[in-house]
């Protein structure tokens, strides 16, 4: 069985556009949550989100192509051309090597939708009026065609949707074409944009916090005994994986080593997480890896800040050490708010970075730290460290539940 490494990382996220001001916002231990004006015209509860450039400067994407290709797509590309170029792979070579591309992304373009409905009806429901490129910027495998298009990827592409482990399970499904010497590399990652379209049913069933819309630096809170709810955010994250093989033929340097990979499913609950399947996913990926539980130092959670998530997964990781030292945790959607399909695969890219530059982030805002997390390690501030395994979580709406570990190469 093929052995996969990360080669090549590209972010654009509410910390900034690529990952040097990525690395600096989260050793800053800053907050990408601000005001958002639109949320407070549609007088939202919640008026506040993790805004990335939606719209960065891209020379590989002309006027002509940006006619349909929406923002996700635009971050996308940026992403994944940072990937390439950190691979050391120039974006007019990728033609020229044998690849697949997997995406993830939760939901289809929903303010595209709503405005050629809306003009639909306005024009007295004349066709003429809905642009012939509605279709490319609506569809949710857009930010997938428009990779493939731009960079020339000719190996199979596709679309995961699994809510918030939309990505992470791409990353698996990438893992698995390596694994099984389908293919040598897999450019994988995901994209979601955000909107008010987007915030608006988190809104209406009262996930996003609310309490914080003054200060919306400090309504991140994971693990925090006043959080109450997650911040929507946008994003995209694309890294290279390849094999053993194709890394000594390019002479090329690996980062990490993508060691192990789970996926389940709760099956209990359509938006309330199970501990005895979040627990069992992350046994499962680290027995994938070869490892054992204390051989984990870091978990990167999926830390959302509800009420019941945080203590969900607080219990698993319980259930996991059994009794044992608790890993390093923190959550990095303190900083970034959650990027819904992008979440998966950019905390991933975190999570090597940390592991690659030996640090771990700050869980911001979470002064007033859960008495019921007491026992559990938790860092709230930066944490100066090596390490050489740890895991990342991804559990959805829905019970989709994906977890992915991260090694060290070895030498």
């Amino acid at each position: 069985m093929e052995k996969v490494f990360v080669t090549g990382r590209g972010l654009v996220t509410p910390l900034g556009t690529g990952l040097a001001a990525n690395e600096a916002a989260l050793r800053a231990g800053k907050s990408g949550i601000r005001v958002l004006d639109e949320f407070v015209e549609k007088k939202l509860t919640c008026v506040i989100g993790g805004m990335p450039d939606q719209d960065p400067a891209c020379d590989l994407l002309d006027r002509k192509t940006k006619r349909f290709c929406p923002p996700a797509g635009v971050m996308s590309v940026v992403a994944a051309a940072e990937a390439f170029a950190e691979a050391g792979i120039p974006a007019e070579q990728v033609k020229d090597h044998t690849m697949a591309l997997v995406g993830g992304q939760a939901s289809s373009n929903a303010l595209e939708i709503h405005s050629l409905a809306q003009l639909y009806i306005d024009r007295q429901y004349n066709l003429r009026a809905i642009s012939p490129f509605a279709i490319p910027r609506i569809m949710p495998s857009s930010s997938i065609s428009i990779l493939s298009l731009i960079f020339g990827i000719k190996g199979e592409s596709f679309d995961v949707s699994a809510a918030c482990s939309s990505s992470a399970l791409a990353v698996i499904q990438a893992v698995r074409l390596i694994r099984s010497g389908e293919y040598d590399m897999v450019l994988v990652g995901g994209a979601e944009q955000i909107d008010w379209t987007a915030a608006l049913g988190f809104c209406a069933c009262r996930a996003l916090a609310t309490k914080f819309n003054d200060s919306p630096e400090c309504a991140s809170r994971p693990f925090s005994a006043s959080r109450d709810g997650f911040i929507l955010a946008g994003g995209a994250a694309y890294m290279l994986l390849e094999s053993e093989r194709s890394i000594k033929a390019r002479g090329a340097e690996p980062i990490c080593e993508i060691s192990g990979i789970a996926g389940n499913s709760s099956a209990s609950d359509m938006v309330v997480p199970d501990a005895d399947a979040s627990c069992g996913v992350m046994a499962k990926a680290i027995a994938d890896a070869k490892l054992q539980v204390s051989d984990i130092a870091y978990v990167n959670t999926h830390g959302t800040a509800t009420p019941v998530g945080d203590r969900v997964e607080i219990e698993a990781i319980r259930r996991l050490v059994d009794g044992g030292k608790s890993p390093a945790i923190n959550s990095t959607k303190s900083q970034t708010g959650h990027m819904v399909g992008a979440t998966g695969a950019a905390e991933v890219i975190f999570t090597t970075m940390m592991l690659e530059k030996n640090f771990i982030s700050p869980s911001i805002n979470c002064e007033d730290i859960d008495p019921e997390f007491a026992d559990m390690d938790i860092v709230r501030e930066l944490r100066e460290c090596s390490f050489d395994h740890a895991i990342s979580n991804s559990f959805a709406f829905g019970g989709s539940n994906a977890c992915i570990v991260v090694s060290r190469c070895k030498k």
